[in-house]
């Protein structure tokens, strides 16, 4: 079994916002000594001020998670300092919004490098370590659109999706052993990533509704450092997209997501993205999106504009739901 989280080492890639910073307050608010990294050194200095004033203990190391050789730095720092590596989150993500035809494949080349073989070098620099040790736990924070790819986010689903292959086959290679890998599916958060990801429509893509707090996607990975499962979601709409995609017939998903396509686009100019270098702003958590209304973005609606006006339509989309509810919450 893990060990409780007071006791725990923990590294987190992409802390310097988003998620990942809200983690590493959260984990070592909890008594976890943190071991925090990203591109931007400033960043991450200011958050080990913040944890450090909140009576937390936390060590920065930037570094990119392309770079192997820097990976492989940041478990050196945290074993130099600590002496163990209990979970490792792999966290770091950037993104693209637009049509296939107006990606390029150097930018598709890019999502992959950061989103999946960036997760990857993570996850190899956590194990070694790790199978020393004979335990920890491995936490890969994807996406509901790994388990569906989402219109205008093909890059971002290709390299999400992919994070599926290569952790079922990781555990089933260290099946016996105490090392868990655990693959979390937020749906959509209120962070920066919208507002630093390259905009192909040349404005910044929109979160599609409803839009959850960090601070829960932050307890769910607290959660599995100590209670780890293959498969965890959150949230009502975590659920019935995950239900969706699952179990309706595909071309009733389409068209959902071709429906919902519309909420994911929004007038606010592109003036700037993270995805070949990292933006000089002011790190932060959240980015304000959970304040912006959603008209139209309704059960009512999605019923209305979809083959689901019937009683029978109805009832699988919440069977759906709640079946996939009941076999995530119960997987371990």
């Amino acid at each position: 079994m893990p060990r409780p989280l007071a006791e725990q080492v923990v590294v987190i890639t992409g802390a310097s916002s988003g998620i990942g910073r809200c983690a590493a307050q959260h984990l070592a608010a909890r008594g976890a000594r943190v071991v925090v990294t990203a591109r931007r050194a400033d960043a991450l200095d200011s958050l080990v001020r913040e944890i450090e004033a909140a009576g937390g203990v936390a060590l920065a190391v930037p570094a990119d998670v392309t770079r192997e050789e820097e990976l492989q730095a940041v478990a050196r720092a945290a074993l130099e300092r600590f002496g163990r590596i209990d979970s490792w989150v792999n966290n770091a993500s950037v993104y693209i919004q637009g049509r296939v035809a107006d990606i390029t494949l150097e930018e598709y080349r890019r999502i992959l490098d950061v989103n999946l073989l960036g997760l990857i070098s993570g996850t190899k620099c956590a194990l070694e370590p790790m199978l020393r040790q004979g335990s920890g736990v491995i936490i890969q924070v994807s996406s509901i659109m790994g388990r569906r790819g989402a219109p205008w986010a093909s890059a971002y689903s290709a390299a999400k999706a992919g994070i599926d292959g290569f952790c079922e086959a990781l555990r089933v290679e260290l099946w016996g052993k105490e090392i868990h890998v655990a693959t979390f599916y937020p749906p959509t958060v209120d962070t920066p990533i919208y507002h630093n990801a390259r905009g192909k429509f040349g404005t910044v893509p929109k979160p599609p509704p409803p839009v959850e707090d960090p601070a829960a996607a932050a307890r769910i990975i607290a959660e599995l450092a100590v209670n780890p499962r293959p498969v965890r979601t959150f949230g009502a709409f975590g659920y019935l997209y995950l239900g969706i995609t699952a179990l309706l017939p595909t071309r009733l998903t389409d068209a959902f997501l071709h429906h919902a396509s519309g909420f994911m686009l929004s007038d606010i100019p592109d003036t700037g993205d993270n995805l070949d270098r990292p933006l000089d702003e002011v790190p932060s958590i959240r980015a304000g999106w959970a304040q912006v209304g959603w008209k139209g973005f309704t059960l009512g609606e999605i019923m209305r504009v979809l083959p689901l006006e019937t009683a029978a339509g109805a009832a699988a989309l919440g069977f759906a739901a709640g079946r996939v509810a009941r076999r995530l919450r119960g997987a371990g």
